[in-house]
């Protein structure tokens, strides 16, 4: 423990060294932040914790919120309020006038805190405290003015989720194929998945999971609204039917697509993966955390597919933030608990457990899942999750799940074969204006 603990220090030293401090001159950095922790105060108060389970698990707010916080701040108590518990949603807590002082979600929420005018402008905060937003990923903060649509921070990102191609090494022996390779493009990969699918042994082996179709979408930036005018649909344009017609050729073939898997449902593909019928997957951080179970298995990842008109870029970012409310009476306090979680040492735990930091330092790229403690030992390539950037796709205010899910559906026909590309996209557009009318007519 002691070891750890001495590493994460020595890391924490370099980071430092490589430049991650505040801002301020010629002021050493310590006098700064006695300065300001003396403007701040530093009475007893509590800040008001709101995320869901799924971002942060009780285990997990205590390892990366609570027990830092009362090593820094002690004089800080924090309350866990779970969203995805009855009762507890934003808009239920908002009812019952309990609004929290940082609210942690996806773009979504970002929205969501818009339209319900808890979204504060963070910028002055930031100022206050010194805070050297040079340390962070970019395009994660990009992210966050796109999803709430203004031109000023309604929040920081807490961590980012990863994407890589997985594959079954053992499958790959078996039939004497090349492992798939840093660097692949969506073709190639769909090439690789097409060798690899086969009957042998009374056993179908697939090739190839590419996940849905807006997984790829969102990597090229492809809108599904018009970015001029934010309503009018594209889904009847070159770019989308060049996107289904690629999706079709790399997952939509006999041996690969066949029922039950002609769909693009997530979770029964991980599952056929685990259990060794599926060669290829491309999954997230979600899949990583899943392979710890699978400890027979003999696996690796490398980087993400690309699309070849934008090499270089993995899928979407895909990062929680952390958001004061604008009603908030401990805005001080409630920056000092997110300032906590974007700690060199706190984002340094977050990325070696599979949560990626934001900070950009490769040092702490380099740390990628090497503290699961079921991988230990083995020599994986963790570090391809991390090689590539995240795109920053702009979102239209009527854009959603809702309209997601018309893309999905309109796929979905066409691997089950029922509607070709071009009809299943021109009826989806159809649908897309439609609900967007709807929308329109029922804006405030």
């Amino acid at each position: 423990m002691n070891g750890r603990r001495n590493g994460i220090v020595s890391l924490c030293a370099a980071l430092l060294l490589a430049g991650c401090t505040g801002a301020g001159g010629d002021v050493p950095l310590a006098a700064q932040e006695s300065e300001t922790a003396a403007a701040i105060g530093t009475e007893p108060v509590t800040v008001k914790f709101a995320t869901s389970r799924g971002i942060f698990t009780d285990a997990e707010f205590q390892k990366y919120v609570q027990e830092p916080l009362a090593r820094k701040y002690p004089h800080i108590a924090v309350q866990y309020i779970n969203t995805s518990e009855k009762g507890f949603g934003i808009a239920e807590l908002v009812a019952a006038g309990d609004i929290p002082d940082i609210i942690v979600g996806y773009g979504g929420t970002l929205k969501q805190l818009k339209e319900l005018r808890l979204l504060s402008n963070m910028e002055p905060l930031i100022q206050k405290h010194q805070f050297d937003l040079n340390r962070i990923i970019p395009e994660t903060l990009s992210y966050i003015k796109v999803n709430a649509d203004t031109n000023y921070l309604g929040g920081l990102p807490a961590f980012n989720n990863t994407f890589g191609l997985f594959y079954n090494k053992s499958l790959f022996d078996k039939f004497g194929v090349s492992y798939p390779q840093d660097g692949m493009t969506w073709e190639e990969a769909g090439e690789l998945g097409r060798q690899m699918t086969r009957m042998s042994d009374g056993v179908q082996y697939r090739g190839f999971y590419p996940d849905n179709v807006n997984r790829m979408i969102n990597q090229i930036v492809l809108y599904q609204l018009d970015k001029n005018n934010g309503h009018r649909s594209t889904l009847t344009t070159d770019p989308w039917k060049e996107a289904f017609e690629l999706w079709n050729r790399i997952y939509n073939y006999p041996g690969n697509a066949d029922p039950p898997y002609d769909t693009m449902s997530f979770a029964p593909n991980q599952e056929a993966f685990l259990k060794g019928e599926l060669a290829m997957l491309a999954g997230s951080s979600s899949t990583l955390l899943a392979l710890r179970q699978a400890k027979e298995m003999s696996w690796d990842v490398v980087t993400y597919p690309q699309h070849k008109n934008n090499m270089g870029y993995s899928t979407n970012v895909d990062t929680p933030n952390m958001s004061i409310t604008e009603q908030s009476q401990v805005k001080d306090a409630a920056f000092q608990v997110i300032e906590t979680v974007l700690s060199d040492e706190v984002q340094l735990e977050l990325a070696r457990n599979a949560k990626m930091s934001v900070l950009a330092s490769e040092i702490v790229k380099q740390e990628y899942g090497r503290g699961i403690p079921e991988f230990a030992g083995k020599t994986l390539n963790l570090t391809s999750m991390v090689k590539l950037k995240p795109s920053v796709p702009s979102i239209s205010k009527y854009q959603g799940s809702d309209t997601n899910k018309i893309v999905l559906d309109a796929f979905d026909l066409v691997l089950k074969k029922e509607k070709d590309i071009n009809t299943a996209l021109r009826e989806a557009d159809e649908q897309l204006t439609k609900l967007v009318e709807s929308k329109k007519r029922n804006d405030p």
